[in-house]
């Protein structure tokens, strides 16, 4: 029996030290986690963290080279053993493409992973300045960080669709970093575009309706091969999300005329909760930034959609308002209240016809919810005649419960007094 316990012993002990064998030594997060350095600690402790690398087995001399099993730092850092150090530049791009551009090795790990970031990054801004040596575009780490690196579907992540904004600004709010990057010839690249997006009701969607897919900055620009859309794909990029009135703008007279499509009228990052008011010649109109005057035909084709849009508008909450008093009687009014959504609609349609700028469409949407209001109408109208109809019966019949309450009272009195005449009487 002493010998069957040793022998077992024996086994658990040699498993053990077979697994330690198989299992690389990394003694760099001990050693590193000592250093009073923050930029030499500072690793180790986010590395602990949640990371998904780390997650997946993958230690610091996978990236950094090295020997991690080595005891002292002149071994650990030995030429010979490959050691890159902090990678940086196109260095860190070869790096992580070392496994993000290899097929076999992500079906291990990732197979939902794109394989071609560090192709389509060589075609970004970043990438082709990166080319060229400007060592100050993002690289890898500038966006997804170099240690503790989340999942993109943690909200913790600097990718997750509501970080995503404040990871590029880290970059490009910044006048100091951006300062001598130009555009359009000597244009200065402007450092406000996340302060207007944050006025945006994209942002708003995205970080106070909690609507995830709300455009953020590589919606429109791209993630690994970020760049400008472009003067001539904004109207593209803009119909990924908004195809119906990307179409109807391709159709519209401004399609020549505008240089940058949808942003002559709603900007790009401060992208507006848009509003009747934008339509029109008044003074406050985007319109009238370019049409005005009596003779104006743009002006006057503005003012007519907006005319025939406040006219839908106003029949809408006017019988809304007629039949929630009718429902709130106590007669039915489903019909009616299906019949306003249907209007309602049409007026939706309406305000998307207008990129077309053909104030006959609009007219034609207009005139069929219009119809329709009358037909909402002719239903109130008749359940107000049913009110009153049933208000007049409700009166009449609170008059004869009256009369009838005043001759039972008076016919009471009447008993008494007999009972009273007859109690005298027998004295």
């Amino acid at each position: 029996m002493k010998l069957f316990a040793v022998a077992v012993l024996g086994l658990f002990v040699g498993a053990a030290e077979r697994a330690a064998a198989a299992e690389p030594a990394n003694g760099c997060p001990t050693c590193h986690a000592t250093q009073t350095d923050a930029r030499l600690n500072g690793p180790a402790k986010l590395f602990a963290e949640p990371d998904i690398h780390r997650e997946r087995g993958f230690a610091c001399a996978d990236c950094h080279g090295g020997d991690p099993a080595a005891a002292d730092k002149a071994r650990a850092h030995d030429q010979h053993a490959g050691v890159k150090g902090a990678p940086r530049g196109q260095v860190q791009i070869q790096v992580c493409a070392r496994c993000h551009s290899d097929p076999a090795l992500m079906r291990r790990f990732a197979p939902r992973l794109r394989v071609d970031q560090a192709a389509e990054y060589a075609t970004s801004v970043h990438g082709q300045r990166l080319a060229v040596g400007d060592t100050k575009v993002a690289t890898c780490a500038s966006c997804h960080g170099a240690h503790g690196i989340r999942r993109v579907s943690d909200a913790r992540s600097s990718v997750f669709p509501t970080r995503v904004a404040g990871t590029c600004a880290s970059c490009h709010a910044s006048a100091e970093h951006m300062a001598g990057y130009k555009i359009a010839g000597e244009t200065a690249l402007p450092t406000n575009q996340f302060a207007d997006y944050q006025k945006s009701v994209h942002y708003r969607a995205l970080t106070k309706g909690n609507d995830l897919a709300a455009p953020t900055c590589n919606d429109c620009h791209g993630n690994h091969g970020a760049a400008p859309p472009g003067v001539g794909a904004v109207a593209n990029v803009c119909g990924t999300c908004h195809a119906v009135f990307a179409a109807k703008f391709e159709t519209s007279v401004h399609r020549e005329i505008f240089d940058k499509g949808c942003v002559e009228c709603h900007s790009n990052h401060a992208v507006l909760q848009p509003s009747d008011e934008m339509l029109g010649s008044a003074a406050h109109a985007v319109c009238a930034t370019c049409h005005s005057g009596a003779d104006d035909k743009g002006a006057i084709a503005a003012d007519r959609m907006r005319g025939g849009i406040e006219r839908l508008k106003a029949r809408i909450e006017g019988s809304s308002t007629v039949t929630a008093r009718i429902r709130n009687a106590g007669i039915e009014v489903g019909g009616q209240e299906l019949a306003l959504g249907e209007a309602r609609s049409h007026l939706t349609l309406a305000r998307t016809e207008m990129h077309a700028f053909k104030p006959e469409l609009v007219d034609r949407v207009v005139d069929e919810g219009l119809t329709i209001v009358t037909g909402v109408d002719e239903a109130d109208r008749r359940g107000l005649a049913e009110l009153r109809f049933r208000r007049r019966g409700l009166a009449a019949s609170l008059g004869a419960i009256l009369l009838l309450v005043v001759a039972l009272g008076l016919k009471l009195r009447q008993i008494d007094h007999r009972h009273a005449e007859k109690a005298q009487a027998g004295r």
